[in-house]
């Protein structure tokens, strides 16, 4: 059974993309753009969802609960290269038939953002990033699959635009991450668009799906999984920014789904 993460905090991320094209007060970045060089951005975020897993061996789908407080940063290095990072703790459950629970760390990242082009108003740009496993013990059902390092490439492009009077953004991802000690490499496709509605006010509209390699493995099996999810971000001032989302899946195949809430806190440095 595989564990599907890694990608909640990258709706945070995604949305400081808008700030840096639209100028919002919280004075966020992130997605395809990098950061000023000498300004940086840390997000706390915690997150939970509930879901069910894949039948096994016959039994019915399994129950799944999981919660995590992430913490996330960035930081210009140049204006064209953005260093950042990040590292959660989590509680996640396991129903029967094998009840189990893991409370440590999650996988802890880190990894450069590089401009690579611009022309009016798109940008496009590289990432690469290695994650570092916290779980360790491959035999307790809420760890497995998850104790090995994986390294990740990414390519975003974003854009702003003009929906009539409303300001908005896109920001697209595609990325391929290799994992190690079970479960089969993995293609990203990540999607976000944001609508600022009032100087302080924005909404983002964003997908998030996953779809493995091909895997032969009986216990880690090809899968794939989309997350939906709505947000909005409230500005405090030029530093501080609130931020509540709503997510889902919309499809699974031979994994888990979600349904959760996700509240952040953005800090602008």
């Amino acid at each position: 059974m595989t564990r599907a993460g890694l990608k909640l905090r990258r709706s945070w991320v995604a949305a400081g993309a808008f700030a840096a094209v639209v100028g919002a007060p919280a004075g966020a970045f992130g997605g395809a753009w990098t950061l000023p060089q000498g300004s940086g951005q840390l997000i706390a975020t915690l997150y939970g969802w509930t879901g069910f897993g894949p039948p096994w061996g016959g039994n019915p789908p399994v129950s799944q609960s999981r919660v995590d407080a992430q913490t996330y940063v960035q930081y210009g290095l140049t204006d064209s290269l953005t260093i950042f990072g990040q590292t959660a703790l989590e509680h996640y459950a396991l129903g029967d038939p094998t009840p189990n629970t893991y409370n440590g760390f999650d996988y802890s990242d880190v990894g450069l953002r590089a401009k690579l082009w611009s022309t009016g108003d798109w940008v496009f740009s590289g990432e690469a990033t290695g994650f570092i496993a916290g779980a360790r013990d491959p035999n307790a059902p809420a760890q497995e699959g998850n104790t090995g390092w994986a390294g990740e490439a990414r390519l975003n492009a974003g854009t702003n635009f003009r929906l009539g009077a409303i300001p908005g953004f896109i920001d697209a991802e595609v990325a391929y991450r290799l994992r190690t000690a079970g479960p089969p490499d993995e293609w990203h496709g990540d999607l976000t668009v944001g609508f600022k509605f009032t100087p302080r006010l924005m909404l983002m509209l964003q997908d998030f799906t996953t779809v493995s390699s091909p895997s032969t493995d009986a216990t880690f099996s090809e899968w794939r999984q989309s997350v939906v999810e709505a947000s909005v971000v409230y500005a405090l001032d030029d530093k501080w920014s609130l931020q509540l989302g709503l997510f889902s899946t919309v499809w699974t195949v031979k994994t888990n789904t979600q349904h959760g809430v996700a509240l952040a806190v953005w800090r602008s440095f």
